[in-house]
């Protein structure tokens, strides 16, 4: 190959492989993006039906900590929490009493009361040389999400100025009213025209669920219980007040609705995910003052911070609505609602032209919509999405067969003119130095290609369509909804290994850390012998061929060939860490049908020289 069209085919293969990047975008729609950062960073407030749930909770909470005094028997009075001073100008500790208990719990109206953002402090024992000691030095911040906790912790650390509690309390009120403002008119199920509002709302509306079956499943858990709790997609009643033990999560309002915390509909129409957190925020500083609220650089750090957490999320190509994702460790609000992307597959596959792009209406969509349905068909227990991704496998892997074929076969016969080629080498013993026999030798090499119907540049032209197949199957395995829910032997297919491998909690025991680790090992051993095996039968090949002078170009083109299979090889191995299981599937599959192929083009060529 020579050197001008070598340099031609690295520039199509970089400008086809970048502009596959930048051209494959998300699936996920404005609401699924909203509803993706609600459950990242939900309402802090945590609602009950009673306040003695409410202190119970305070309580069992506290009693799980090392060193609280007299845990067993401790009551809500033995606690303390921050008071301003008669000035306002100092925050002191003072005990939780009935007097002052809605600094506390508030009541938000005769169905429901909330536990405030706060910081309550409980006694600790401090063994000293002359005693022991009662101190309150140690607090939990209760109201506030583990999202929360975490960007206050790190801007704090950065001597950023942060909301007081009490915003936070402000801000979740607000959402919950424009939650009920919507219920009626968002046309989802039991929720249109049910009339509730902050008079009648109740725990079973908001969670789906009663506060004594959470109870029980936290004190017992069990399959049943998590199932009951989450709601079948058939559990869905006409009005919540006739299920007073609930109706399940996956319909309570907030679960369905807590998305409006991030949805400015009411404020324009051109979306922002932030317009409606800004609105507040201005609002809730003109209540409680400039310093309460969040500053411009805590706003800022809050922004980055969650963009940052749902910007890598693609899995929201689905063929049905339904609750998929992997946003926490708790069952109960792992899942969230995503919308599904067409009534039927031509529609969904004309919105992926219009609205996506080429490669994704060609590839992505469609390769992504077969997994959707066959884990569908296949069952969404884990095991059929594994299936989904083999079938899908096999099915992409057989078209790309038939699209490179004539390159495949040409590249193998490649292999067995080597006899042929070293004969002109000798007619031509010179070509390597002048400028005749280089051209006679340049002619009959390519009537000797021509003659067996072989392209040299074939191999290559593999290598390029590779590029843009592999992209649209990562983009397609990466937007699956299905795939990001449920998981084998412990291990999610919406994970990386590297993520998986690199987390040792529950060590060695973690059923997941050992089924990544296989999967790894099995599809870098596959990938290596997908590689090695045509030089493998080639070198069986020629063994018994007159070893004659070698073509400095072609020792160059095979030397090309050899590391760029080497480089493709390593990257596929890297990669298999750094991207979805789903992807180590995949290529551990892809490798294997490679083995296959190589060998059953081996027995037939080998046939076909013996019967000439």
């Amino acid at each position: 190959m020579n050197k001008t069209l070598k340099t031609t085919l690295g520039i199509v293969g970089i400008v086809t492989t970048v502009g596959i990047l930048v051209s494959c975008n998300s699936f996920c729609s404005n609401e699924d993006t909203a509803h993706f950062r609600y459950a990242y960073d939900p309402i802090n407030t945590r609602f009950f039906e009673t306040q003695e749930q409410a202190e119970d909770y305070i309580i069992s909470q506290i009693q799980t900590i090392d060193g609280v005094t007299d845990g067993e028997n401790l009551t809500i009075n033995d606690l303390q929490i921050y008071s301003l001073n008669e000035s306002g100008t100092e925050k002191v500790k003072v005990a939780i009493t009935d007097a002052n208990i809605s600094d506390v719990i508030g009541t938000f109206n005769n169905n429901l009361v909330y536990l405030k953002p706060q910081n309550i402090y409980y006694q600790t024992t401090t063994e000293t040389e002359s005693g022991s000691s009662t101190n309150y030095n140690s607090y939990v911040t209760f109201g506030l999400s583990s999202f929360s906790t975490s960007i206050i912790n790190s801007t704090a650390s950065a001597g950023v100025l942060t909301p007081a509690l009490a915003f936070y309390e402000e801000l979740d009120l607000k959402v919950i009213d424009k939650i009920l403002n919507n219920a009626s008119t968002c046309g989802y199920g039991w929720l249109e025209n049910s009339q509730i509002t902050r008079e009648n709302l109740t725990f079973t509306d908001l969670y789906g669920y009663s506060y004594s079956s959470y109870l029980d499943y936290v004190e017992n858990p069990t399959d049943e219980k998590l199932n009951y709790l989450l709601g079948g997609e058939e559990s869905e009643p006409e009005d919540s007040r006739t299920r007073e033990t609930g109706f399940g999560r996956n319909h309570s309002l907030l679960t369905t609705l807590g998305y409006l915390k991030f949805d400015n509909s009411n404020l324009s129409e051109e979306y922002d995910a932030w317009e409606q957190i800004e609105t507040w925020n201005k609002e809730i500083q003109e209540t409680l003052g400039d310093d309460q609220a969040m500053s411009s650089n805590y706003l800022s750090a809050y922004q980055t911070n969650l963009n940052n957490t749902v910007s890598n999320i693609r899995s929201c190509i689905t063929i049905e609505d339904g609750f998929y994702g992997h946003t926490s460790n708790d069952p109960l609000s792992d899942t969230v609602r995503i919308e599904g992307k067409a009534v039927n597959f031509w529609e969904g596959w004309g919105n992926a032209f219009a609205q996506h792009g080429f490669l994704e209406g060609l590839l992505v969509y469609p390769i992504s919509t077969m997994v959707e349905t066959f884990s569908h068909a296949f069952g969404m227990n884990g095991g059929g999405q594994i299936l989904a991704v083999l079938l899908v496998t096999l099915i992409v892997r057989g078209l790309f067969m038939l699209v490179t074929f004539p390159s495949t076969v040409s590249t193998q016969k490649m292999q067995y003119l080597q006899p042929e080629l070293a004969k002109l080498q000798q007619k031509y013993p010179n070509y390597t130095t002048n400028d005749y026999e280089k051209q006679r030798y340049a002619q009959a090499q390519m009537a000797l290609y021509k003659k067996h119907k072989v392209h040299p540049f074939s191999s290559f032209l593999v290598i390029i369509i590779q590029f843009p197949v592999f992209i649209s199957v990562w983009n397609a395995l990466t937007g699956s909804a299905s795939l990001s829910r449920d998981a084998v032997l412990g291990l999610r297919l919406s994970d990386t290994i590297w993520n998986t491998l690199t987390n040792f909690a529950g060590w060695p025991a973690s059923a997941g850390w050992w089924t990544a680790l296989v999967l790894i090992l099995l599809m870098s051993a596959a990938q290596i012998v997908s590689m090695m095996l045509p030089q493998i039968l080639s070198k069986k090949r020629a063994k018994n061929i007159q070893k004659l002078g070698v073509s400095p170009s072609q020792n160059q083109q095979q030397k090309t060939m050899k590391w760029v299979q080497i480089f493709m090889t390593g990257m596929i191995i890297f990669m298999g860490f750094t991207l979805p299981s789903a992807m180590g599937v995949y290529w551990l599959c892809g490798a294997i049908f490679s083995i296959i192929q190589t060998l059953i083009m081996h027995l037939i060529l080998v046939k076909k020289k013996k019967e000439r």
